[in-house]
């Protein structure tokens, strides 16, 4: 699934849903800040580099400004996109930048507040030391 280009494919992408309550490790591959708009005669959201000039004309809705999350779902095994606001785009960079700094593994999730669903992200932290791998033969460890 390629990010590139001016406009971005339409075909149908894989979204991760998490089950209510449920957490998806994810690893992430790729995000950007696009423009978002809702097609309905294609029934499917359209990304774009830039607003189109009359999305009304073009028969859009729903435009605006996103960021673009490329992940890898462990759990389903394939890759998928998640939209991000702003205030979930700062909650991600705050566990991202965690990520890089302790290791880990990066949970999606999604809680319902009000009318909308919310997209989190945290760290799980693994419960055992990486050490260094040592060269020497195999029976020496033994």
């Amino acid at each position: 699934m390629s990010l590139e280009g001016e406009i971005f494919s339409q075909d149908r992408y894989y979204h991760p849903r998490p089950d209510p309550g449920g957490k998806v490790p994810i690893q992430v591959l790729n995000f950007r800040r696009v423009v978002a708009a809702w097609s309905p005669k294609l029934k499917n959201t359209l990304y774009f580099e830039k607003a189109p000039e009359e999305p009304e004309e073009e028969g859009l809705k729903r435009v605006r400004e996103i960021v673009l999350l490329q992940v890898y779902d462990w759990l389903a095994g394939r890759e998928g996109l998640i939209e991000l606001t702003e205030p979930e785009f700062e909650q991600f960079t705050s566990v991202y930048e965690a990520f890089l700094q302790q290791s880990g593994e990066i949970r999606y999730s999604r809680h319902k507040k009000g009318r909308k669903t919310e997209n989190l992200f945290e760290l799980q932290e693994f419960p055992y030391l990486i050490r260094e791998v040592k060269k020497g033969p195999f029976s020496d460890k033994l």
